[in-house]
């Protein structure tokens, strides 16, 4: 059985490797065919045309290859297990990396066909795209064949292990399968299964005949409220039963991104960084949030004068909707959308509650209602649908009020009901999209829009603000939650 582990895993190894390479050979391609029929032909700049054929005769290709690999040997992309955006992350600093070393090389080296800059810049390009959707590929390829499938034990049936569970399903591309949970508590519950996973045991039955039976590989213990006395015992416990064992620290349900190990002196501190607190990093994000919302407003511009004209024929009434919001550190400011409801959008609302006692519920539970709302006009629902209601907030961007990702924009009133987390989210600007708009948007529950804002702030890097404006455009396509 453990040798047939180990030629599953050198199979993999070894197909990773090779989509890798077949993702590197694809990338210079995607460079050449830019180069010699797009500049060149297309656009007929003076450009000498070049053989792919000599490229890949000269050896080149196969040295690109190698320092790929080699970089991304050092990166772990072949050994660990991450999560889609993780693993691209990953892949994006590599690649960086790599083709600087390979313009290195190629510089001192000067043994290959003259390598045009423009083909080597639209490789490097291509590959940021290319090197992620080729892993994904293989990923899915994998967990459909179950070539690189491991099963893991999760230990504890609290929140934090059900959440460990649920990450798990949701990243398909761990290629994990959770086999079942084991209780931590001393009477056995009386559910046999969370979210479809089998309970099969408590603590005291963890042993080696039970992974055995279940065939686990690796063990998370996700123990909250554990004494640390009892979390290194089942540690060590755990150590010749799996050939590996994560700890699910209590934090981590507010800090995942950033945090790091490290070692001061004899002991092991988990260093939390806090990145908006960072001047630097402030300064990084404004910038980020200026050009990009300049660049969208004048590529949108045609389309933005097409909504506000459609607005102004379907109902009475301005174009342009504002509404006072809390900002940063408290600061009330007017934040602008396309008007998608009637002029006297407040009383259509109070009449139709008090004659809908489900829709109140509905109304107080989520302060929007989902199946009718009759406050909103024709053009309304279908601009709401596609979030297209939004976009007048890029101006609330360019003045300094808004950002583009950050943590939603409440209503003065609700500041009451946020409670305690308010002065985290104060401390930063609000922004048009954030956490909660790619984990439900409008189906979320208030206190469920807080948690996310609280976490956001906590774990914020420019590349999280990146993946989230990217699952932003994802879920707006598939309409998720929106009404």
């Amino acid at each position: 059985m453990k040798t047939r582990v180990e030629i599953r895993k050198f199979a993999c190894l070894v197909l990773l490797v090779l989509g890798d390479g077949a993702a590197c050979v694809t990338s210079f391609l995607t460079g050449f065919i830019v180069r010699n029929h797009i500049l060149m032909k297309a656009l007929h700049l003076p450009l000498r045309p070049l053989s792919f054929s000599d490229q890949l005769g000269s050896g080149f290709m196969a040295l690109a290859g190698a320092i790929i690999v080699l970089i991304f040997t050092f990166e772990k992309l072949y050994i660990r297990r991450y999560s889609f955006w993780e693993e691209t992350r990953h892949l994006l600093k590599g690649l960086s990396l790599s083709f600087i070393v390979i313009a290195i090389v190629v510089f001192l080296r000067q043994t290959f066909h003259p390598f045009p800059r423009t083909t080597f810049l639209f490789a490097w390009v291509s590959s940021l795209f290319l090197f992620p959707l080729f892993r994904l590929a293989m990923k899915k390829a994998f967990k459909k064949s179950r070539l690189w499938k491991k099963n893991a034990l999760i230990l504890g049936t609290n929140p934090m292990a059900q959440r460990v569970a649920q990450e798990i399903m949701r990243n398909d591309t761990l290629c994990y399968e959770v086999v079942g949970f084991l209780f931590e508590s001393r009477q056995k519950p009386q559910m046999t299964h969370i979210g479809g996973i089998k309970i099969v045991g408590g603590l005291g039955q963890l042993n080696r005949e039970l992974c055995r039976a279940l065939n686990v590989q690796d063990i998370f213990i996700a123990l909250s409220d554990c004494p640390q006395n009892e979390l290194i015992r089942i540690a060590k416990t755990c150590e010749p039963l799996a050939e590996t064992i994560k700890i699910i620290p209590d934090i981590s349900i507010l800090y995942t991104l950033g945090v790091e190990l490290e070692n001061v002196g004899d002991v092991i501190a988990v260093s939390v960084t806090r990145n908006l607190a960072k001047p630097w990093n402030i300064l990084a994000k404004r910038a980020y949030d200026v050009i990009l919302a300049l660049l969208l407003m004048l590529i949108l511009s045609p389309f933005l004068l097409l909504i506000a004209a459609v607005i102004k024929l379907d109902s009475p009434g301005p174009v342009i909707f504002s509404q006072f919001r809390l900002g940063k550190k408290k600061r009330i400011f007017r934040i602008h959308k396309f008007r998608s409801m009637y002029v006297n959008a407040d009383d259509r609302l109070n009449t139709y509650l008090q004659t809908h006692p489900r829709a109140h519920e509905e109304w107080r539970h989520f302060r929007k209602l989902k199946e009718q709302d009759p406050r909103v006009t024709r053009v309304g629902k279908w601009i709401r649908k596609w979030s297209l209601d939004e976009l007048p907030q890029f101006l609330n961007v360019l003045r300094g009020d808004m950002s583009l990702v950050g943590p939603r924009p409440y209503l003065p009133e609700e500041l009451d009901k946020i409670g305690e987390p308010y002065q985290i989210i104060s401390s930063v600007t609000p922004g048009m999209t954030g956490i909660w708009q790619i984990q439900g948007r409008n189906a979320l529950s208030f206190e469920g829009r807080v948690f996310f804002d609280d976490y956001y702030i906590r774990n914020w890097s420019l590349w999280l603000d990146i993946v989230i404006i990217l699952k932003t455009i994802k879920a707006i396509a598939r309409h998720e939650g929106a009404y």
